[in-house]
């Protein structure tokens, strides 16, 4: 075995070998560090190849600590590994840690789609000195929906009151449309900045929607599509494909208008669209881990249920400390700016991502 960096040239085969896991990742995309390197952050792909085959791997993304001579790892839903193989685990850890030496990096956060209930993995990564952060960065809940089987049996799958608000969307009017030019961005956006203000909530600028557009989805890899009704945009999601998923990251809906249900229509034509496509699973991406009333994502959970997905939890994020006392410091800080600027934006400390 052997680990090498994935350059530009390395592209399409990184892209091979990421989108042909079983459970493949968008985050983990070679276009996904390169829409991130656009915002302040390095990517970084390793690779571990066994007689010129890539066996394992993981796209980092590099972030320089302002003022200090240092900077930290995160591998977003990485790394792509099995876990059951230690030798494979440990040589690709010892590879990260002498690319984290070069770049002064403080620590590895990882967050990968492994299951909250499997211990064997949970025990194995304590042992290997890893430590569960006390900050999320990517929803540790989420709902799996099977869209292989046939459309009729997919719709029969829903909730009664979900094929309901599907059929009186189309009962009052609502069309949707793909529409991932600039102009439907900027559509999607106008929508979004409503929304964000509507359910209380930051979002990027409008030019981290254009380079998504310009980095993902005019590569394929993902679409935009928006709900109208009277030729109106009325709602807008952001879908993101990669190997044989869709994910369901941005949505966004006019307050006005919510009474004639377009989310419904929108969410059922993305599934129609995906399944002619060839996409296998539906990612609706962002659900509480215990929900319960009251929960900031209890209206979003309550949504997506109506699909009648699977809900899978993911055992979250975890750090592994290359100078633990420099990491501990910094950890504090940040998770003391992170709910200061909470504080002052939302009026409240908690987020989304609170279990």
């Amino acid at each position: 075995m052997k680990s090498k960096i994935i350059t530009f040239a390395e592209k399409e085969l990184w892209n091979q070998f990421a989108s042909s896991q079983p459970d493949p990742q968008v985050l983990q995309s070679y276009e996904w560090g390169e829409l991130k390197a656009q915002f302040g952050w390095q990517p970084v792909r390793l690779a571990i190849e066994d007689n010129s085959r890539i066996i394992a791997g993981i796209s980092l993304l590099k972030r320089e600590i302002p003022y200090l001579k240092h900077s930290f790892f995160y591998a977003p839903r990485g790394p792509i590994v099995k876990y059951s193989n230690r030798e494979l685990l440990h040589f690709l850890l010892s590879a990260i840690e002498k690319e984290a030496d070069k770049h002064h990096a403080v620590s590895l956060k990882i967050d990968p789609p492994v299951d909250n209930d499997n211990r064997e993995i949970l025990d194995l990564l304590y042992k290997l000195g890893f430590e569960k952060s006390a900050k999320q960065v990517q929803p540790r809940a989420t709902i799996l929906l099977d869209i292989s089987p046939p459309l009729e049996h997919i719709l029969k799958g829903f909730e009664e009151k979900t094929r309901y608000n599907v059929r009186l969307a189309e009962k009052k009017g609502v069309v949707v449309r793909e529409d991932k030019s600039e102009a439907g961005i900027a559509e999607f956006y106008q929508l979004y900045l409503e929304t964000a203000k509507r359910d209380n909530f930051i979002i990027h600028p409008l030019r981290y929607y254009q380079k998504i557009r310009e980095i993902m989805l005019e590569k394929g890899l993902g679409t935009n599509f928006i709900a109208y009704l009277d030729n109106k945009p009325i709602a807008a999601v952001i879908i993101f494909c990669f190997g044989t998923q869709i994910w369901y990251m941005y949505g966004a809906s006019a307050s006005e208008t919510r009474n004639v249900m377009p989310n419904h229509l929108l969410h059922w034509d993305v599934i129609r669209w995906a399944k002619s496509q060839g996409y296998k699973t539906y990612d609706l991406w962002g659900i509480p881990v215990n929900p319960k009333e009251g929960h900031p994502l209890w209206g979003v959970y309550r949504f997506k249920k109506g699909f009648k997905g699977k809900a899978v939890k993911y055992i979250g994020a975890y750090d592994f400390p290359y100078s633990p006392l420099l990491y501990h410091g910094l950890e504090f800080g940040l998770k003391y700016w992170q709910n200061f600027r909470s504080l002052i934006t939302k009026g409240k400390i908690e987020d989304s991502l609170g279990e």
